[in-house]
């Protein structure tokens, strides 16, 4: 049984024999469940699709799972199905819960189905109930295998758990945990037991290592597992002594005392049958880059033929204008004139003192020498032009291959200074509006342009403190060039206070000398008045008293 995933979607796909009615097999066929939620049936032998089940899934096929009597389980977030397949209908369906189911396995019985979540439930299919749960997953299970030989155990993986855990179906066991646990250096992709051998076990992890298990499982096992044998490939080419070039394992199947491997990548893949020595712990095979090999097969194949270019070849650059005659199989050479050699030298030119603005061609040829040698006059030279209409037409000359490295550039300029940064965003818009397609399709970028989303959030943070300082420092800076040219014309304008002194004014003196005269006179006068009223008021009260 064969199990690996669509792409873009999380559904695996299972490849079993299906048996027609006379007990004969017919065919093998594999179920790929669709985020559609229908399941396509694909012909192995005639290599196309032969039929289509749809109708119960609403959503995206999880998983699809065989059983013994040919019966096809399918889930979903909330559903499990079992189709008919010969006549491509439903027969039951029925609900699990609330959890998200990602996983399925039918029991040989037939009669029993586990399905797995956080938690893994073993269900019976004829009365749609819920028997036992299993419990020790903290995230969600991706595989649950069978162990052959011995079928009151399986081994489930989970998404985030660096384990393989192994649990027991007899109804004798109360303890609904795990029996066993095999301890794995990363996330496992890829688990496989021996149909001959049920102590023997591998499993391929998330990094590309194969790790080999030797245990017999019976009963519970207190202690975690560690691999008998792990197993790692490395690239005969791209070798230093600080890094080595891994080739991951893809997948692996157990095969009695051999494993058949799998490595190199999903487009690229190369298959071995290995036999290791289990008195080592660790395992290092260095093998060719099966991507190298394929692309070397291509051109070996390719009706292209390829110029051989040794040592002896002479480049002729494009001013060298040397023309071969051929004249009664006699060749002859043209000598050029010397007027031509002094115009391809340009000494009238810098004769005359008149330069000519840079082309677009040439800086685009300088510009990917100097990103694939990493010049750093080159690259200063060329990233250093303010033109607009030069810098467009020179990025869009550039090739695709080059618009990363250039991007790499451009991000150190713009954490620069000011000259630099400046110059550097208009090479930066330029690249953006000439390769937008390739950029977003590239997964470099993000990584490449995070320093510049960084710095423009940590700007963008200082934009309106900055603006408010600007507009008061604009208040003042008007105020004082108001007062400065007040001055300067000597139009003081209107005074806010004034202040006058009494005494420096003689004229007013002279006035209040003759007015103080007059109040004299007017004082005493008033003040004899005053003297006889009070005396009569006196006299008044006497008599009142007495």
């Amino acid at each position: 049984m064969v199990s690996c995933g669509l792409c873009g979607n999380t559904s695996p796909r299972k490849k079993k024999r299906r048996k027609s009615a006379e007990g004969q097999t017919e065919t093998d066929i594999v179920a790929l469940g669709t985020v559609a939620g229908n399941i396509l049936l694909y012909s192995v032998a005639s290599g196309s699709i032969v039929g289509q089940l749809e109708g119960a899934h609403s959503s995206t096929v999880n998983h699809v799972a065989w059983s013994r009597e040919c019966s096809l389980f399918s889930c979903d977030d909330q559903n499990i199905v079992e189709w008919n397949v010969c006549d491509k209908s439903v027969r039951s369906k029925w609900k699990v819960g609330k959890e998200r189911v990602t996983c399925l396995l039918v029991l040989p019985d037939g009669s029993s189905l586990l399905a797995a979540g956080c938690t893994i439930g073993m269900w019976d299919v004829p009365s749609k109930q819920l028997l036992c749960r299993f419990t020790g997953h903290a995230s969600e299970v991706t595989s649950l295998t069978l162990v052959p030989g011995n079928e009151n155990y399986f081994i489930s993986s989970a998404k985030s758990d660096h384990l393989l855990s192994a649990w027991s179906l007899s109804s004798k066991n109360t303890d609904r945990n795990s029996v066993a646990s095999f301890v794995m250096e990363d996330v496992a992709v890829c688990v496989s037991l021996c149909s001959t051998d049920s102590s023997s076990m591998v499993a391929v992890t998330r990094s590309g290592v194969l790790h080999l298990y030797r245990h017999q499982l019976n009963g519970k096992c207190a202690k975690p597992l560690k691999p008998k044998v792990t197993v790692k490939i490395a690239s005969d080419m791209g070798q230093t002594k600080d890094a080595v070039q891994p080739i991951p394992i893809i997948g692996a199947l157990k095969q009695g005392t051999n494993i058949l491997l799998a490595h190199g990548s999903p487009l690229y893949l190369s298959f071995e049958i290995i036999s290791p020595n289990e008195q080592e712990k660790v395992l290092h095979l260095v093998r060719q880059d099966p991507k190298k090999n394929a692309v070397s097969k291509d051109r070996i194949l390719s009706k292209v033929k390829f110029p051989d270019a040794g040592d002896s070849v002479e480049y002729v650059s494009p001013t060298a204008t040397v023309a071969t005659l051929s004249k009664r199989g006699k060749k002859l050479k043209s000598d050029v004139p010397m007027e031509e050699r002094l115009e391809n030298l340009s000494l009238t030119r810098h004769e005359t003192g008149r330069h000519e603005p840079p082309r677009a061609e040439s800086m685009a040829h300088l510009l990917m020498q100097g990103l694939v040698s990493k010049d750093k006059k080159i690259l200063q030279n060329v990233l250093m032009r303010k033109d607009p209409a030069l810098i467009s037409s020179t990025v869009m000359r550039l090739s695709l291959q080059c618009t990363v490295p250039l991007l790499k550039e451009l991000v150190t300029l713009v954490q620069g200074k000011r000259v630099a940064s400046q110059i550097a965003v208009l090479w930066l818009k330029a690249v953006v509006r000439s390769h937008a397609a390739h950029l977003m399709s590239n997964s470099e970028v993000r990584e490449t342009l995070s320093p510049i989303l960084g710095l423009v959030e940590t700007r963008l943070s200082l934009l309106a403190p900055l603006s408010r300082l600007r507009g008061r420092l604009d208040l003042l800076v008007d105020q004082i060039q108001e007062s400065s040219k007040r001055n300067a014309d000597g139009d003081l304008g209107e005074s806010l206070l004034v202040y006058q002194d009494q005494d420096s004014d003689e004229g007013s003196g002279m006035e209040d000398a003759a007015l103080g005269s007059e109040s004299e006179d007017n004082w005493e006068e008033l003040s004899e008045i005053d003297m006889e009223e009070e005396v009569e008021e006196g006299v008044e009260d006497i008599d009142m008293s007495s």
